[in-house]
């Protein structure tokens, strides 16, 4: 008789990606198809990775460096910090998995924003774990205080994940509000209460008040950063992430950690990318024009959006063109647009979309202007 599998496995609904390019070509017979419904750059890997990657494959018959020595001397080098403050993850969620692992409890709890990144919650589930999602502000930002109030009177909540900025959202945590929050949680329990900042996202950012991450994993002891190679660097395939903390956590995570968990062309491609910095300029500046087209094109269309420090922008779609988000999500596909619904974050009124080049923002656009005109043309005839 198979084992019983626990009630809290059977329940847990999996992460569902953004549907690939390919298989919308099969299904509605398409020859081209643009997707903005990952978070991905456009422009691809830097010409450096891809070099590094494909010298890397000629020894692909060895077993790849499972301390991922020079990553982590070059990552040390950029954030002007030691090799042991590091772990790296297949993507950054796996360093989330680590996390959550080796800090709670079946049982315990894991305390984050509602509309926060769902990989927290996935993870969590998968590990006995309760997740605790605190409110958002009414403009869909991480509500601090109500966050701290929340993990002070749980006493088995035992890390706290704050996406900044976030993903789906695009909001974020100012610096005062960052560092008001960290030194109340320094005296939660001892200060054992683990915070995690996932900066994904950190190289897309525009903005002034937004606190260096690193300047907080120095401060603070208990404070883990996120980073990934997915966005900016545009190695989603390669899945590289890692994180960033006191070695005295590092060497925790460490343990928790497989060997040869990233492969040798990941390693590879992942150290090279971090030295074109030619390459991360001319994928920011495509990332800011494409901000300013699509900023004066919803505001044209009059579908509200909130403001994003990330590579996305997420849209009202149903004050702008009277459609939850899945339903314009599915009438695109036919157009050949691949946007992404965010209904699994709550936020059935909304829909996502990516920052790609400037043809591929032209042909969204259009397409979600033919969704405005449709909708128009249906409420005249009715």
């Amino acid at each position: 008789m198979p084992a019983q599998v626990p009630e809290y496995i059977q329940l847990l609904n999996p992460y569902v990606p953004g549907k690939p390019i390919e298989e919308t070509q099969r299904e509605y017979g398409l020859k081209r198809v643009v997707k903005l419904a990952s978070n991905e750059n456009p422009l691809g890997p830097s010409p450096k990775a891809i070099s590094a990657a494909q010298k890397a494959l000629r020894d692909s018959h060895r077993y790849p460096d499972a301390n991922a020595f020079y990553l982590k001397m070059a990552l040390a080098s950029l954030h002007k910090t030691s090799a042991t403050s590091i772990v790296v993850g297949n993507g950054s969620n796996e360093v989330i998995d680590f996390l959550i692992r080796t800090y709670c409890l079946p049982g315990d709890a894991m305390v984050t924003s509602q509309a926060a990144f769902i990989a927290y919650k996935i993870c969590a589930q998968i590990h006995g774990v309760q997740t605790i999602e605190v409110p958002a502000t009414k403009d869909l930002r991480f509500d601090l205080p109500a966050i701290l109030e929340t993990v002070k009177k749980n006493s088995r909540a035992k890390i706290v994940f704050i996406a900044n900025p976030n993903n789906p959202t695009g909001t974020y945590v100012t610096n005062l509000e960052l560092r008001t929050f960290l030194d109340e949680i320094a005296n939660v329990r001892g200060g054992s209460v683990t915070v995690v900042l996932d900066y994904a996202y950190w190289e897309y950012v525009t903005v002034n008040d937004m606190p260096d991450p690193m300047d907080l994993v120095r401060t603070y002891p208990f404070v883990v950063m996120l980073r990934t190679f997915s966005k900016i660097f545009g190695l989603a395939g390669f899945r590289v992430g890692y994180g960033v903390a006191d070695p005295s956590i590092i060497s925790v995570l460490e343990k928790v950690r497989q060997p040869f968990n990233l492969n040798s062309a990941a390693l590879a491609a992942a150290t090279a990318s971090l030295s074109d910095h030619a390459f991360i300029k001319r994928a920011q500046a495509v990332n800011l024009r494409g901000m300013k087209f699509w900023t004066k094109g919803l505001n044209e269309l009059k579908i509200p959006f909130w403001p994003s420090q990330g590579n996305f922008l997420l849209l009202d779609v149903e004050k702008g063109l009277g459609m939850n988000g899945h339903d314009v999500y599915m009438s695109n596909l036919k157009r050949g647009v691949i946007f992404r619904p965010v209904t699994n974050y709550g936020l059935k009124h909304a829909l996502r979309i990516s920052i790609g080049l400037a043809e591929e923002n032209e042909i969204a656009f259009k397409a979600l202007k033919a969704e405005r005109e449709l909708r128009a043309s249906l409420r005249g005839k009715a």
